[in-house]
């Protein structure tokens, strides 16, 4: 018999055995389970995957190595590198001091980062441009100057120099186009708001109430984060399938950067499917808030709206909200369905998988073509 069939029929040996799963679910979960087992078979993906509905896991297991040099295995408390996914947490953070009355996603960027070089971009950008990635800022990952001068950065403010003084590329609120930038600025309001540094904003207003202990901007040298593998051919030490680590441990070198309102820091499956829960929950934000940032609001290069922070997308009639996360030796992909209870976290400690992965289920649970 098949070894990925034998995958499914475990796992919903296992499942049909849980209260509150019925036999959709059952199928569901082990359909997946039997998918990513075999991309993590054909070397096509290493990481994470948890599977839950309404807080309940149906699929949560670990593929892959960690390390492979030391055979460390992916285990779903693995924490692995969030990339983009952290984008998250600063754009809910925004939305918490909107209902604060500290601003509004109208306020204008010069009214709350009044040195901002750009006078252009201090009268016309607004927080929801920003959140929408619909401002016209360049894109400081496009700057080759920013990843050469990546040590040299000590404070938010440095980062400004790569697209601060630079035109805007179109008219804000006219077009979409993804840009690290936008979020680097809403965390210096963050910080400006709030007159305290970035990362004791999130940890006191996300972390901290959500019970995410496994969810730092640091390396906690405790509990070591999966190392990340790139096919980058100008990486080192690649083994026979072209796998390079693409940083050391046990954090990513100075072509990293972490602890940054754009992305970064690190997380575990549990602790993302918590933070998606808690916010349709409208435990973290009210409801009319969470349903503003929810919301798709322009049309963006991945197939969806992108909304307040969040990327959405509908497809036959179900909606879906998360965030995707991709450096080189990380690819994320957090999807959350706020009608059906269903929640996707996929951490990958490699280049491929995790978004072939989110694409298969969503293309199960909502009856659409798989891409």
């Amino acid at each position: 018999m098949n070894s990925s069939v034998i995958v499914a029929i475990v796992g919903a040996s296992l499942l049909s055995g849980c209260a509150g799963v019925n036999s959709r679910d059952t199928a569901l979960a082990a359909d997946v389970e039997a998918f990513a087992a075999r991309l993590a078979e054909a070397g096509e993906f290493s990481g994470a995957v948890l599977l839950a509905r309404h807080g309940r896991p149906l699929l949560r297991r670990g593929y892959g190595l960690a390390n492979r040099e030391a055979g460390r295995p992916n285990t779903p408390e693995t924490p692995f590198a969030l990339a983009s996914v952290s984008k998250m947490f600063t754009a809910v953070v925004i939305a918490k001091l909107v209902e604060r009355k500290q601003l509004s996603f109208d306020s204008t960027l010069g009214s709350l980062l009044p040195s901002y070089p750009s006078a252009d971009a201090r009268d016309q950008v607004t927080v929801r441009h920003l959140l929408t990635m619909s401002s016209g800022i360049p894109d400081l990952f496009r700057v080759p100057a920013f990843w050469e001068g990546i040590p040299a950065i000590k404070t938010p403010a440095d980062f400004w120099k790569y697209f601060a003084i630079s035109p805007l590329e179109f008219r804000p609120g006219t077009q979409w186009n993804y840009s690290n930038s936008n979020f680097l600025l809403l965390g210096a309001i963050i910080e400006r708001q709030t007159g305290r540094a970035f990362i004791p904003v999130i940890e006191e207003q996300l972390f901290r109430p959500l019970g995410l202990a496994n969810t730092r901007y640091e390396v906690d040298p405790s509990r070591k984060p999966a190392l990340g593998y790139t096919r980058n051919p100008s990486a080192a030490g690649g083994d026979s399938a072209g796998w390079h680590p693409a940083w050391k441990e046990p954090k990513p070198g100075d072509d990293f950067v972490l602890a940054s309102p754009m992305g970064g820091g690190y997380s575990t499956v549990d602790d993302l499917a918590r933070f998606a829960d808690a916010l349709v929950a409208n435990r973290i934000l009210s409801r009319d808030t969470t349903a503003q940032v929810l919301t798709g609001y322009i049309d963006a290069g991945y197939g969806g709206r992108d909304g307040y922070g969040f990327e959405t997308r509908l497809a036959n009639g179900v909606r879906m909200a998360g965030h995707r996360g991709s450096l080189a030796g990380t690819l994320n992909q957090v999807e959350f369905y706020p009608d059906l209870g269903y929640v996707l976290v996929v951490l990958g400690n490699m280049d491929s998988g995790a978004d072939v992965i989110a694409s298969h289920v969503r293309a199960l649970i909502t009856h659409s073509p798989w891409p």
